[in-house]
């Protein structure tokens, strides 16, 4: 079962969708952010290519339109643990491709006036839930400063709701991922299929061939970026790509502004925004749920849900009976060590991948998508993100959550 999201819900619709499209010079199979941003750039790199992008669904229908609309720099770990997992010289050139993507994002929307995708530079907060998480925030932040990172720590709770401590990032921002999603695709100037599902990719010598139940398409190259359910597409995802749940809901309009940053807490668990038009998100709550979120069902659960009901009233009194409008679930992919995954499959070249950005799509967004477009045109994939790392280091330990 599916849900609809607050951002599918209110996004509008852009131009009709090419109803059939063929013998194109790429084709990326997954309109999401990732599949947005790389054809983005590929048609900044390669203007004279044909580019299409196909989805089994509508544009932005999985992870992208269900998520909430953060623009965070880093990964899912606190900095002084991804220092500590990967080493310094990885996390810092990881937190590096998330700024680029900022401001990747920012030149985009400076470019493009007329595009209206609620971007908001309002800054985010990481709060800490305990003492022990503000020393790890303490310690992120220092050592953030001294790679070059404008970010402040905060030795107390700056929204005087419950919590220890806090880094501000005043760089980061919220965005409506899906209307941003159609900006970059229709920049892109890509030929858009929906509701083509795939069921069959194709290496051949005149380049690649897709079947799906809608007939065939061939392409010079393929780029694929579906995300959490990548091991649904090709076998070859199966080891390396978890899909997890997540749910949000999002209230009415409340009729005070009580928050201005988006906000990151309790090890990331939980997450909460409020709105342009007043309206508060509230997302995470699966600690607790962890085995029951596994997968692609993308149905809210009463059990995860009421655990944000009472995450609001114990930081929100106020907000108690505010109306909730809207309810969902996203798949988001996870891979072994926490980082995005781009590379080939194995015995086909022209087939390339980028995806997995473990629950942080949107922060990685146009820097990885620059990044998986020079895979397409080089075959090369980015040292950073190589898929081959997991060969040489199979036994990665299971990475952290959203």
């Amino acid at each position: 079962m599916t849900s609809t999201s607050f951002w599918q819900a209110t996004a509008g619709r852009p131009s009709a969708p090419t109803p059939t499209v063929n013998d194109v010079d790429c084709l990326i199979i997954g309109g999401g952010i990732a599949g947005a941003s790389a054809a983005y750039a590929l048609a900044q790199s390669r203007p004279d290519w044909k580019l299409a992008v196909v989805d089994r669904r509508q544009i932005a229908g999985g992870a992208t339109g269900r998520n909430a609309g953060f623009l965070l720099a880093g990964t899912a770990d606190h900095y002084a643990v991804a220092v500590a997992r990967y080493g310094r010289e990885t996390a810092r050139a990881v937190f590096a491709t998330t700024v680029a993507s900022h401001h990747h994002i920012r030149t985009f929307l400076a470019h493009r006036p007329d595009v209206e995708c609620d971007y908001i530079p309002c800054g985010s907060l990481t709060l800490a839930g305990t003492a022990e998480e503000a020393e790890v925030l303490a310690h992120s932040a220092e050592l953030l400063r001294e790679d070059g990172f404008d970010v402040d720590f905060v030795p107390h709770d700056p929204l005087q709701r419950g919590f220890c401590a806090a880094i501000r990032n005043r760089h980061d921002a919220g965005i409506h991922p899906v209307k941003l999603v159609h900006a970059l695709l229709a920049a892109s100037g890509a030929a858009v299929v929906e509701n083509w599902p795939v069921a069959t990719l194709e290496s051949t010598p005149a380049g690649v061939v897709v079947q799906g139940e809608r007939g065939q398409l061939r392409a010079g190259r393929a780029l694929l970026t579906p995300n959490g359910e990548a091991a649904n597409l090709h076998a070859y995802f199966a080891d390396k790509v978890f899909p997890k749940r997540g749910q949000i809901f999002v209230t009415a309009p409340y009729p005070s502004r009580l928050l201005s940053e988006v906000v990151y807490a309790n090890d990331g668990y939980e997450y909460f925004r409020q709105l342009p038009d007043g309206r508060f998100l509230f997302g995470g709550g699966r600690r607790a749920f962890a085995a029951t979120e596994m997968g692609t069902d993308e149905t809210p659960t009463a059990d995860v849900q009421n655990f944000l009901e009472r995450f609001r009233d114990r930081h929100f009194p106020e907000l108690t009976g505010l109306p909730i409008t809207h309810r969902w679930a996203g798949t988001m992919g996870f891979t072994p060590d926490g980082l995005p995954l781009l590379g080939t499959l194995p015995g086909q070249p022209e087939t390339a991948f980028s995806i997995a950005c473990h629950g942080h799509g949107m922060g990685f967004s146009l820097e990885v998508g620059r990044l998986a477009a020079e895979l397409v045109i080089t075959g090369q994939p980015p040292a950073l993100f190589d898929v081959a790392r997991l060969e040489r280091n199979p036994a990665s330990r299971p990475a952290a959550h959203v």
